[in-house]
């Protein structure tokens, strides 16, 4: 067999998830072929995806001796330094990565992914928008570019995006309970109400938007409502502590 066709193979094994085969193959190929780069870069995709992750840096590593700059090893090396939580090497990965092949979605997507779990809010909002520039339909760029706004108080910002993603999947029930939440923060109780609403009608059993909304009714005075919002959710969740806490709080007014 050719080696473009061992390397189609192997990215076959990959996507068809046969993870065992794909190491050993990508064994026998390294002792076969020492110097080539895509052998080594299999096998550090291979120990990866079996979620030996420090075992896959090593062999990206090697990949990048033989290939300086190798991109998909450098995008490799992110997702494996991502997985350990080491996320300012991850993003000295993707850095470089676009220092070489310019804009591309996953690298910007996955630069804003780490810089939030650093705390670089600022940094998040400028690589997620970059992403969104170059995949304006994705639901998962514009969560996680909404969730920013929210987390820096932008409340408008972040409504405007979540109202998009909700657009493009309307059976998400976080979306519509964090557009609830920003509605909340801006002291529209009207419209939290109403969002935290839909969050129910698309998963009752979410816990958060039952506890949110009956919160709000206990401080309009509506401890009525509250209570019926609680008790049914109640009924529903019995082994829920939250859920059990609300009620006697509404049980003790």
């Amino acid at each position: 067999m050719e080696k473009h066709q061992y390397e189609e193979h192997l990215v076959q094994l990959a996507n068809n998830g046969k993870y065992d085969e794909l190491l050993a193959l990508a064994k026998k190929l390294v002792e076969e072929h020492p110097v080539w780069h895509i052998a080594w870069h299999y096998l550090a995709v291979a120990h990866g995806l079996r979620g030996n992750h420090e075992k896959a840096i090593s062999y990206f590593i090697k990949v990048l001796e033989i290939k300086h700059q190798s991109t998909k090893a450098l995008y490799g090396l992110s997702v494996s330094f991502h997985a350990l939580k080491m996320y300012n090497e991850a993003i000295s990965c993707l850095l470089k990565h676009q220092e070489i092949n310019g804009k591309e979605y996953k690298i910007s997507y996955g630069l804003g992914l780490n810089y939030i779990e650093i705390d670089e809010i600022e940094k998040a909002i400028d690589a997620l928008s970059q992403a969104l520039e170059l995949n304006p339909e994705s639901e998962e760029t514009l969560c996680c570019l909404a969730d920013c706004y929210r987390l820096c108080g932008k409340y408008p910002n972040a409504i405007s995006l979540y109202e998009r993603s909700h657009t493009i999947n309307r059976c998400n029930a976080s979306v519509t309970h964090n557009i609830a939440v920003c509605y909340k923060r801006l002291n529209d109780i009207e419209n939290a109400i109403e969002y935290y609403k839909k969050s129910l009608e698309i998963n009752p059993a979410f816990i958060r938007s039952v506890r949110n909304m009956a919160e709000i009714y206990m401080e309009i005075g509506q401890e009525k409502e509250a209570k019926k919002l609680v008790v049914q959710a109640f009924a529903e969740q019995p082994e829920s502590t939250e859920i059990q806490e609300l009620f006697d709080k509404l049980n003790n007014l």
